[in-house]
């Protein structure tokens, strides 16, 4: 939310501003409170004292009650009462507030101690005092006093309103300075950082001027000179990076090419002899045999042939490049899951095949190096008995797709298997964990990019799904 030096100044001192305000504004409030209430005491205290006089006085010379209330009512202008010890009225003159506090207060004060009680009814700034008034040491009566002070109350409002008011204003002065401030002591900060941007991006950015002696002004001109250091250094990496990375590049491209036409023939030479390795040969079809031994010796003269070419390679002697043409694809995927077949059955899976008929316009020992991985890896890691294959053309793709059920990835792989060097295995026994590089499935999405094909898959519920997508008019 504040990123920028200016918003957290601004912030800070609008926080600090207000928060002095507040303090400021409940320290008056408390004051004038009690300002009021002493006030108030005050002069319930004097009343107190001319309330016993008059008492005492009309009492000797045999006076009313009502006429010794009707006196202090004149004086406080207030309502007034006179109750026995029993709790109940005997006397009152004006209009009454509010009974409830006065028989609260009676009740509280049990004829022996004097109470105050301050209270806002509705809009009312109500104050009820009873005193219990004794007469040569015999209980007389409670006196009652209960009076509407809203008028000095408001006077406290109407104070704390303007108060408040006038804060607002000087806060509002304020932060528009402080902003003005802030601004104008950020701007050469602002312009140091946009001439860092520029520099990131070209080692040709322009000198930064700022005409200050100040701090700031110190660190433009150690700016200027470590910014002409770095274009000098840069000018002469730059020339070395560019040498560099073309050594990287063609080191990479090799590198590639070599995996990539490696894997295919190990691949088919591995399925074989663990084909054999699982199952004994005097119960292998001898047809199968023959197939399996002429394959091996295939992909073993395709090994021969490939590192001859990586020979030559080294030498810079690169003798032919990968060639594309059209073939049927569905064809491939039948011969390639035949050549599973033993494997399968070894295992007791059952394959769902739905193949449409597709040809494809692509390098055959790419697509053929996908499909073997992708077919591999459906019966390594296969926890079920069924394995799905569809090929289909939908909206101007082809479309390959194969499911099995799965264990449950790890939250930390599970977006992640298309990458390098990811695997993962669930075996407690070591004997049983199914080898792997964890750089088939990423070399199978390498392959698709390069003949302009997209690899990707998707978890739902026990059932993993790879799916790879050709585009029909690439080619």
């Amino acid at each position: 939310m504040f990123k920028t030096l200016r918003s957290k100044l601004l912030f800070g001192t609008i926080i600090s501003v207000v928060v002095i305000n507040i303090i400021f504004t409940i320290f008056i409030a408390i004051f004038l409170e009690n300002t009021l209430r002493n006030d108030i005491i005050k002069e319930i205290t004097n009343i107190k004292s001319f309330s016993i006089n008059t008492i005492n006085q009309n009492e000797i010379i045999g006076e009313s009650k009502w006429k010794s209330l009707n006196s202090i009512k004149e004086l406080t202008n207030s309502y007034v009462s006179m109750i026995n010890d029993k709790g109940e009225i005997n006397e009152y003159v004006s209009v009454v507030i509010s009974e409830e506090e006065i028989n609260n207060i009676v009740s509280e004060s049990k004829n022996l101690k004097s109470i105050i009680r301050f209270k806002r009814l509705n809009n009312i700034y109500c104050v009820t005092y009873n005193s219990p008034i004794y007469l040569d040491n015999d209980f007389y009566c409670n006196l009652i006093i209960q009076k509407d002070y809203s008028e000095k109350y408001n006077k406290n409002i109407n104070v704390i309103t303007i108060v408040i008011a006038g804060q607002v204003i000087v806060v509002l002065s304020i932060i528009i300075i402080i902003s003005m401030i802030i601004s104008k002591v950020t701007k050469p900060i602002n312009e140091l950082n946009e001439s860092m941007k520029d520099l990131s991006k070209s080692i040709n950015s322009k000198d930064i001027i700022i005409n200050s002696n100040d701090e700031i002004g110190e660190l433009s001109k150690s700016y200027n000179l470590m910014k002409n250091k770095i274009k000098d250094q840069m000018e002469i990496i730059i020339e070395e990076k560019e040498k560099i990375e073309q050594l990287q590049k063609v080191s990479r491209e090799f590198f590639n090419n070599a995996t990539h036409e490696l894997k295919t023939p190990v691949t088919a030479i591995s399925l074989y002899a663990q084909i054999f390795k699982e199952n004994k040969l005097n119960e292998i079809d001898e047809d199968f045999i023959n197939r399996a031994s002429g394959r091996i010796i295939m992909e073993s003269e395709k090994m021969k042939t490939l590192v001859e070419k990586i020979l030559d390679v080294s030498k810079g002697e690169i003798k032919s490049a990968k060639n594309k043409y059209e073939f049927s694809l569905t064809e491939l995927i039948e011969e390639i899951i035949e050549d599973f077949q033993v494997r399968i059955e070894s295992k007791g899976y059952i394959i769902n095949k739905r193949l449409e008929e597709v040809t494809i316009y692509s390098v055959l020992e790419d697509m053929e190096s996908i499909i073997v991985n992708l077919i591999d890896n459906a019966i390594k890691y296969n926890v079920g008995k069924r394995i799905d294959i569809n090929l289909y053309k939908e909206e101007g793709n082809i479309v390959f797709s194969i499911m099995n059920k799965c264990t449950n990835f790890p939250e930390n792989i599970k977006d992640k298997l298309l990458e390098p060097f990811i695997k993962y295995n669930t075996y407690k026994d070591i004997s049983k964990e199914v080898s792997s590089s964890g750089l088939g499935l990423y070399l199978c999405r390498e392959l698709a990019s390069e003949n302009y094909g997209e690899l990707s898959y998707e978890i739902k519920g026990e059932k993993i799904n790879f799916i790879l997508k050709f585009n029909l008019n690439k080619k």
